[in-house]
This record gives C-alpha cells, sequence and structure tokens, in this order.
C-alpha cells in the first residue's frame, strides 16, 4: 500500500484508520524532517506565550509560512490536485485489496500448518522432530 509508519514487527495489524493518515507514507528521513519543523513551531508558540504575546489565527499561519520558508520548503499555494475525498476513496480501495491479500497469506499458512500437522500424525518420528 505504500505505506512507511507501522508497526514493522507486525504485532499490530495495519488498521483501516491508518491507511487515511498522509504521515503513515512518509519515510524515516520524511519524518524525521516533520518532526523538526514541528519542533521549531512549538518552540516559537512557547516563546510566544512566555512572551504573553497575543497572536491570533492569521499570524500563526503566518509564522508557519515563514518557518517552512526558512527550511527551504515549498509552500502549497493551492489545493492540490486530488480531493480528500478521492484519497480517502484510494486509500480505503487499496487497503482493501491489501486486507484480501493478507487473508490469503494467512489461509496459507494455516493450510501449510495443518498439512505439516497431519503429517506428524500419520507419519510419526518423520517430520524432523527429535522430541516425539
Amino acid at each position: 500500500m505504500g505505506m512507511q509508519s507501522f508497526d514493522k514487527k507486525g504485532e499490530i495489524a495495519v488498521r483501516k484508520s491508518d491507511v487515511s493518515v498522509a504521515k503513515n507514507y512518509l519515510n524515516e528521513s520524511e519524518m524525521e524532517l516533520l518532526g523538526l519543523l514541528v519542533e521549531q513551531y512549538l518552540a516559537f508558540a512557547e516563546t510566544m506565550a512566555q512572551q504573553r504575546t497575543p497572536m491570533y489565527m492569521q499570524d500563526w499561519i503566518q509564522r508557519l509560512d515563514a518557518i517552512l520558508q526558512i527550511n527551504g520548503r515549498e509552500l502549497l499555494a493551492h489545493a492540490g490536485k486530488i480531493s480528500h475525498q478521492k484519497a480517502l476513496e484510494k486509500s480505503t480501495l487499496e487497503y482493501d485489496k491489501y486486507r484480501q491479500t493478507q487473508k490469503q497469506i494467512q489461509r496459507e499458512e494455516s493450510l501449510k500448518e495443518l498439512e505439516h500437522d497431519i503429517q506428524r500424525i500419520i507419519l510419526p518420528g518423520k517430520s524432523g522432530n527429535s522430541d516425539e
């Protein structure tokens, strides 16, 4: 599905709600850069709060744009080419394909395990296990 941010150990399955979160598609270095930008923005916000400087929403937007530009990031000046609804539909479709693939893999693993168990019962001592 192209997701980058999820439990790589496989202990927690990818959830449907995960696929609609854009940051889940960032690689490790992109996530680190995003974290640094957030730290800078929060440090600025903390400075304004400590100085008791009133800030309005437009001020916050301008400061965020400035922080992004200082860091050489391009500002998105339009809504983009893909609507939020289309992005959700696409991610849901891809998730459904992913789940079907995962179910097929689980079925195959279950069948292999069942075949192995049947072989152990039919041919005791030939399964390679030394504890029987």
